[in-house]
């Protein structure tokens, strides 16, 4: 939902509310530990639902065998470990963790850039939102853009601070969500195959250096 106040104005009338709370709470906002508090949870907020002010961001897309060389068909591209953190929807907390992305390769031969991939896990994370309908619409996104995969699949496993900080605490508990589309939604095996390349991708580790 688009709104016509400006950054600035939305930013004093969130600290207004954060104010009032810190009030109820019986906190005093006046205090030197809290008297710039309100205006750092309004410009923490804003950043962390960016979404719901913004477009999403283009997907390039790039034709394989442009250069001559052939390609592999059906190849499946992964982009594993996207680190994320978004908003939990219930209580307002952070949920943290990764993202990996998989797809295959289309009949067109498009590839996506790689960056283009972490924008668009990070602009769906960028609102209120739970685990389950990230993943979905980073899937539904790339299915539905220029890229025409035969197949895409999102995994998602995070940490929620609903659950660590407050509630039941516990602190090892790990949300995983998946969403399949295409080729992946009705091939086990295909699925099977990303889940292995994960598998070698986490044993074998990545060092720059």
């Amino acid at each position: 939902m688009e709104t016509s106040l400006s950054k600035e104005k939305l930013e004093e009338e969130i600290a207004k509310r954060v104010r009032e709370i810190l009030e109820l709470l019986g906190e005093n906002p006046d205090r030197e530990g809290l008297v710039e508090t309100p205006n750092r949870v309004a410009r923490a907020f804003l950043e962390m639902t960016s979404a719901l002010r913004t477009h999403q961001p283009e997907i390039k897309v790039f034709k394989l065998g442009e250069d001559g060389v052939t390609y592999e068909e059906d190849q499946i591209v992964l982009a594993s470990d996207i680190q994320f953190s978004s908003l939990c929807e219930h209580h307002l907390l952070p949920f943290v963790g990764k993202i990996h992305v998989a797809y295959v390769v289309g009949e067109e031969g498009k590839v996506a850039g790689f960056s283009k991939i972490i924008r668009i896990v990070n602009y769906y994370a960028s609102k209120p939102q739970i685990q389950e309908r990230l993943v979905s619409e980073i899937a539904d996104a790339l299915m539905q853009s220029d890229l025409h995969p035969k197949g895409v699949i999102v995994i998602g496993d995070a940490v929620h601070m609903c659950s660590y900080v407050r509630g039941v605490k516990d602190k090892e508990a790990k949300l995983l969500s998946i969403a399949s589309r295409g080729v992946f939604k009705t091939n086990r095996a295909l699925r099977n195959h990303v889940f292995r390349m994960l598998e070698v991708s986490n044993r074998r580790g990545f060092r720059l250096g």
